[in-house]
Formats: structure tokens, C-alpha cells, sequence
């Protein structure tokens, strides 16, 4: 039985996810219960992009499907009901929001494809049980309240094989993001001698120029670079001319965003030759930019494509499937992963193997191989300036996304 399963009450189910809507910010206007249209919870959400100008506003009636305790899936018939009660009476500032505590069946997923074609400006959304414990993972206080147990993602365990290629030297290059805390001190506990560069040191000359000098004959085998949360504050030529020469004496990178956008506005110039990726801008792509390929399953035909997406994602539900790939990435990792983070739009560049694309099809790890090193972009972050809702370390979330950067650093750090 699923972790969600626990719920035998159906009515418990309903609290929880009421409490949880409530926590991620949606104005909860209904208590749990049942209507004739068969809505259980009214929630308001408002949605906003980096255009003060552009906010949407949505009245969720929301639907909660406890399938849990008999471990059925959410099929046709259910979702034909929903949308026929919902179309009948719904008002047009309204949109439908299904909460299942397992998962949807192919059916029910091709009846809700149908019907966005069909109604392109319907606003409709699905959480399944994987969106459900994700967002859960960042609201202890209701895993507390409800007695739900999860399994934590011991990602220093996960790391800790590496132990092989210790002493390894590291250079990480920090935002302030927790995740590239995380990934240090696994790093340390495997054995590593990591120098952590925050972004605060390396945009003072006189502190950069210290580091460097203390480190200038130091022969780096990783060089890991954050910007996440750096947002826009780039990088002095100083030091990138640093990253190049390591990365020319056999140094590996392991980038992670914002390079690519930082790139797209025409900083680092002489970095692009050694990045994998680079933006994909839906303002530069206009009608022609398939929407699948951005807004991912259930989201074609997604209101919010009406805010011109920025080239950016910020605390977005993505999944990942390891059976979609047969790279050795995903050894270790069995079926499907979800991730609320912040990730990048991307398209590859010439000579970059995609590893690995969400479900949705936008590159989540993508390499390269130059004459002098390795170098992997792993699409992820924890920035987020719209919400007060932090986002959480993929690391500490997910045990799978911790093998998965094991098997990563494991590629970047392997010269045989």
C-alpha cells in the first residue's frame, strides 16, 4: 500500500489536501465537502509572471480522488464525469482541479488531451500521489500533523561510494541555494577537498584575487558551478578565465543553471564552446514553439501559456521516467521520479548527448566531451523570486535524484 494509502477516510484525505492547497498558497474558500456538481474544495490561486503587469487569477473547484486504500488509478469514466459535471455549470474565471492519491491511467490522461484540444482556454490541472508527496516533502508541519511517515533522502549515503576518487579536488562555485550545500557536504564526506567559492567572495576583486592566488598551481579534477540563485550577478572574467584554464589541464564541470540564460543575454561569452545547452526563449519561438515540448502532459492548452512563459520555470512539478532512457545515469533508479524545482527551457548544441529529458521532453541532463575533460549540465535549482514558498534540494527530497548524481559525478570523474 502507498504512503498515502494510510488514509483509510476518505474525508481525511479531503483535510489534507485542503491543508496542503492552503500551505502553497492557495486561498482554501470552501471546507471539505461534496456539492451537487461534485466539487469538494473552492481554492483561489493567482499566478504571476516577472511582468508586474501580467498575473492571472483562478477559482479552483477542486476534486479529490482517494483511490489509495484500493490502489486503482484514476481512469476514463472518472475523469468523463468530472469534466461533464464541470462543464455544465462552471463558471468562466473557474477551472478544474483534480486531486488523485494515486496516479492516472493512459485512458484518462487521452480523455483530458481530447478535451484541451477541444476547450483550449479551459483551465484544468492534476495532481497525482507523486505531486502530492513532493509537495508535501516541503511542508513538514503537515507531514507531522497527519502521521505520515517518508523515507528521507540519505543523499550523503547515496554519494558516499565515490570515496574512490578521494583526495578529489573541487572548486564550487556557490550561489546560496541549500542544494549546492547539499552536494559540498556530500562531496567532504566522501572524501573530496572541496574549496567553496561564494558568489559574495568571488564579486570582490580583492577576495577572488586571494582564493586564486592560494590556489592558482592547484590542479582541480571538478569544477562545479551554481547560479542559481546569483540571479543575474555574473561572474568576473577573472575567474571564468580560471575555469578555463583548469578545464584545459583536465578539470570536469558539472554546470547548472542559470548558465544558459545568463549566456542567452550575452554574458560569458567565452565559455560557450564548453556548455552543452543553450536557452530555448519561447519569445524568440512565437506560435511555432510546440507547447507540449514546454508545458508537459497535462498542461497543453495550459491558461498559463497566456503569461508568454519567461525562459525560465520556477518551483514547476516535472516527472522523469528511467525507463524512457537507457543511459547509465539511471542505474539504481527504478520508474518514475517528481520534482517541484526550478529548471530552464533548453535545446542541445552541437556535439551534447541528451542523458535524460522530462517527461515533458526539456533536457534534464545533458554532456559533452571535449579534447580536455567532461563536462554535464543537470537542470535544476532552487531559485525562486515569485513565491514565498521555498524550493526544496532535489538532494534532500529525493534519494533517487541522489543516485542519479552519483552516477553523474561518477561519469565526470571516471578517465579510464
Amino acid at each position: 500500500m502507498s504512503i498515502l494509502g494510510q488514509f483509510p477516510d476518505w474525508k481525511q484525505f479531503e483535510r489534507l489536501c485542503a491543508d496542503l492547497l492552503e500551505s502553497e498558497g492557495f486561498i482554501v474558500e470552501s471546507e471539505p465537502g461534496v456539492d451537487r456538481s461534485g466539487t469538494d474544495i473552492r481554492a483561489t490561486e493567482e499566478y504571476r509572471s516577472h511582468d508586474p503587469s501580467r498575473v492571472i487569477r483562478v477559482r479552483w473547484r477542486v476534486q479529490c480522488k482517494h483511490f489509495a486504500p484500493s490502489a486503482r488509478n484514476l481512469g476514463r469514466k472518472d475523469v468523463e464525469e468530472s469534466l461533464y459535471a464541470f462543464e455544465a455549470t462552471r463558471a468562466p474565471d473557474e477551472g478544474l482541479f483534480l486531486i488523485v492519491s494515486t496516479d492516472y491511467t493512459e485512458a484518462a490522461k487521452e480523455v483530458l488531451d481530447r478535451y484541451l484540444v477541444l476547450h483550449p482556454s479551459s483551465k484544468i490541472t492534476v495532481w497525482n500521489a507523486r505531486q502530492i508527496l513532493a509537495k508535501l516533502d516541503r511542508h513538514p508541519q503537515l507531514l507531522q500533523r497527519y502521521g505520515i511517515t517518508r523515507v528521507e533522502s540519505n543523499y550523503v549515503a547515496a554519494i558516499s561510494p565515490l570515496s574512490r576518487f578521494a583526495p578529489c579536488k573541487v572548486l564550487l562555485l556557490s550561489d546560496q541555494s541549500v542544494l549546492a550545500h547539499n552536494l559540498a557536504s556530500a562531496l567532504r564526506y566522501a572524501g573530496f577537498e572541496v574549496v567553496f567559492l561564494p558568489f559574495w567572495n568571488y564579486q570582490d576583486p580583492l577576495r577572488l584575487e586571494l582564493t586564486l592566488g592560494v590556489f592558482k598551481d592547484t590542479s582541480f579534477q571538478l569544477i562545479v558551478s551554481f547560479l542559481g540563485d546569483s540571479f543575474g550577478l555574473p561572474m568576473p572574467n577573472r575567474l571564468t578565465d580560471f575555469i578555463l584554464q583548469s578545464h584545459r589541464k583536465g578539470a570536469s564541470l558539472l554546470l547548472f543553471p542559470f548558465l544558459a540564460w545568463s549566456m542567452h543575454r550575452g554574458l560569458y561569452p567565452e565559455l560557450v564552446a564548453t556548455c552543452p545547452v543553450e536557452l530555448l526563449d519561447p519569445t524568440e519561438s512565437g506560435s511555432s514553439l510546440d507547447a507540449k515540448q514546454i508545458l508537459g502532459e497535462f498542461r497543453r492548452g495550459d491558461f498559463r501559456w497566456s503569461l508568454e512563459f519567461d525562459s525560465f520555470a520556477e518551483d514547476w512539478y516535472v516527472e522523469l521516467d528511467a525507463q524512457k532512457t537507457d543511459h547509465p545515469f539511471t542505474d539504481g533508479i527504478e520508474g518514475r521520479l517528481g520534482l517541484s524545482h526550478s529548471f530552464e527551457y533548453l535545446r542541445l548544441r552541437p556535439n551534447a548527448v541528451l542523458a535524460w529529458a522530462d517527461t515533458a521532453g526539456n533536457p534534464f541532463v545533458v554532456t559533452k566531451e571535449s579534447d580536455a575533460a567532461k563536462i554535464c549540465y543537470v537542470n535544476t535549482c532552487c531559485h525562486s523570486c515569485m513565491s514565498p514558498i521555498a524550493v526544496s534540494s532535489p538532494l534532500e527530497v529525493s534519494i533517487e535524484f541522489a543516485v542519479l548524481m552519483r552516477n553523474v559525478l561518477d561519469w565526470l570523474l571516471d578517465h579510464t
